[in-house]
């Protein structure tokens, strides 16, 4: 009789053990999925401890650079001291998170070019693709080019949101500046 051909064998050994390898990938999803979800959580906890910026001429600011991208979607600023970096929260109702200490730690100028970049992740849709993403990163936990290749694409946005706020800004170099401060 002739051998098995190496994919018959593969499977032969591989079918009696299909229950474990869905038990273990299923755990994983699980324990994947329980941590995008106490992410999500904080997230919420942080939004709601934020307090809107009303009493400056920022959110007049916001939302003239907001028209600048011809946004459709009202931005509210918001300040937490929680935060240790400016970030965007939220699709529906987009915000951008400023840390309370950029407010008194950086000139006009330098948070002016920090919002742009905020800006264009709102205007880009990165919430919504960061979303998909972390979904894939669950299902597909187990597989390191997702990780890989997830890395790279938060990477990629980023600097897409940098070259859209430096081309928005006065002077490429205040943004560089806002960057590194």
């Amino acid at each position: 009789a002739l051998p098995a051909p190496r994919g018959a064998r593969f499977r032969e050994w591989l079918e009696p053990r299909l229950p474990a390898v869905a038990l273990l990938w299923s755990a994983g999803v699980l324990l994947m999925a329980t941590h995008l979800f106490a992410g999500w959580v904080r997230v919420k906890r942080i939004r709601r401890r934020a307090s809107v910026l009303e009493t400056s001429n920022w959110p007049a600011r916001v939302r003239a650079m907001a028209g600048r991208f011809a946004a459709t979607r009202r931005v509210r600023l918001l300040v937490s001291s929680i935060v240790d970096v400016p970030a965007v929260i939220g699709f529906l109702r987009p915000a951008i998170l400023v840390p309370a200490s950029a407010l008194s730690g950086l000139t006009p100028a330098h948070l002016e070019a920090i919002l742009l970049h905020e800006l264009a992740h709102v205007r880009r849709g990165d919430y919504l693709v960061n979303v998909v993403q972390c979904v894939g990163e669950v299902l597909l936990f187990y597989h390191p080019a997702v990780w890989w290749v997830s890395s790279q694409i938060r990477r990629e946005r980023e600097h897409c949101c940098d070259d859209v706020a430096a081309s928005l800004c006065a002077d490429r170099m205040t943004y560089a500046r806002a960057l590194t401060s």
